[in-house]
């Protein structure tokens, strides 16, 4: 092989995979986005750079036309994806593929045409893998390399106009095809973004394990009688879901930290051992709200010393404003649901007032107002002369 044919083979060498980030989701939707303002200059040039004859246009708009109708049904199927994916704190697979690389593997109709369209008019043609792997030659992305993508092509003379009705036919069917994987691809990019807001919300993401771990509850409850200390060891050290919660301050932090991470299979091992694990008279409530979390023993007996946190002053139309600012602390991301355990659990001098009452005062809350500072001071204060160290500590 002359030095210029090693030359040509170098420059030639191209690869359809995407990257499994989010900025070559970007990069991909950004270039079938300018296929519209560039489409038709683009199609013109690769059509003469490949020589392709009317028969081979015409087999080719089929193509990209059957294909696009495949691509249309999945989008249903993807923006259902779309819906449920992020709303699931569980996600298959995320031991060994990253979220964008999931939603790779479901669009793969999407992407399948795609690189064959790209691939189809790169400038030069593949080199062999013996030729790859004897001559060193580092492979190009088509998305680079296509004069239907990024790739380098010169504006035709005359107007798409002025061509035979089968290149102008390919060229409307391109159109759609592009704007169809427009419409993907933005999808994709919209899914990754929310899961990345999700992760930097820690109540979300709090939100989230909830409603996860009351589905499982729902699952297991009638069943979970039926398991045996040997099995719930042997899920403790099998499960990572359980041995990374032990690293955690609190529940917050445990679902921001471990949200998409986990299958579903490790996250139900984690609520078995968590309901096995409960204490007797830890209720179903309880276990539903705030899981297996320390801090149930600290709701508990600020409920129960509830009176003490009050100031000397206290006047009963308030209640429902000190209501409020427990169930902040208690519970912030459901007050209503916080307000209900505090009306069953308090046994105190004064009447309590209901969630309609309670939330009313939400307007007046101000976590940095002098009542609300005193609230929670009052809070730390109790725990730290209960001198028991499960409730010592800061109060959040």
């Amino acid at each position: 092989m002359t030095e210029n044919q090693k030359e040509e083979i170098l420059r030639s060498y191209y690869y359809t995979d995407v990257e499994p980030t989010l900025d070559r989701l970007i990069e991909v939707k950004d270039i079938v986005t300018s296929f519209e303002k560039e489409g038709a200059n683009r199609l013109q040039y690769a059509l003469n750079m490949k020589h392709i004859n009317e028969e081979e246009v015409e087999r080719f708009a089929s193509y990209i036309s059957n294909a696009r109708i495949k691509m249309e049904k999945e989008l249903d199927r993807l923006r259902d994806f779309e819906e449920h994916f992020n709303e699931d704190f569980a996600t298959d697979h995320n031991d060994y593929y990253n979220s964008v690389e999931g939603i790779l593997r479901h669009i793969r109709s999407h992407m399948s045409p795609l690189k064959n369209v790209l691939r189809k008019f790169c400038p030069r043609r593949h080199p062999t893998v013996p030729q790859c792997v004897r001559y060193g030659i580092q492979q190009k992305s088509v998305f680079e390399g296509s004069v239907l993508a990024k790739g380098d092509y010169a504006n035709p003379i005359f107007d798409i106009s002025s061509y035979p009705p089968a290149v102008k036919g390919l060229y409307t069917e391109l159109r759609k095809f592009f704007d169809a994987e427009k419409t993907c691809m933005q999808i994709c990019i919209d899914i990754i973004e929310e899961e990345r807001e999700i992760r930097q919300d820690p109540e979300r993401c709090k939100y989230l394990l909830d409603i996860y771990r009351q589905k499982s509850y729902q699952r297991f409850k009638n069943v979970m009688i039926a398991f045996s200390e040997d099995l719930i060891n042997q899920f403790k050290s099998l499960t990572p879901a359980y041995k990374n919660y032990q690293n955690y301050e609190s529940e917050a932090t445990f679902a921001q930290g471990e949200y998409h991470k986990h299958n579903h299979a490790d996250m139900e091992h984690f609520f078995i051992i968590e309901g096995y694990m409960a204490s007797n008279d830890l209720t179903t409530t309880e276990k539903a709200l705030w899981g297996y979390d320390k801090k149930i023993k600290r709701v508990r007996y600020v409920v129960s010393h509830f009176d003490d946190l009050l100031p000397a002053d206290f006047n009963h139309k308030d209640m429902g404003l000190y209501e409020y600012m427990f169930c902040q602390w208690a519970l912030p991301s459901n007050i209503k649901q916080a307000v209900e355990y505090f009306i069953q659990h308090y046994h105190g001098r004064h009447k309590v007032v209901k969630y309609a009452a309670a939330n009313k005062r939400s307007s007046q809350y101000d976590k940095n107002s002098e009542k609300a500072k005193n609230f929670f001071i009052n809070i730390n204060r109790l725990f730290q002369d209960s001198n028991d160290e499960d409730l010592m500590g800061d109060v959040s």
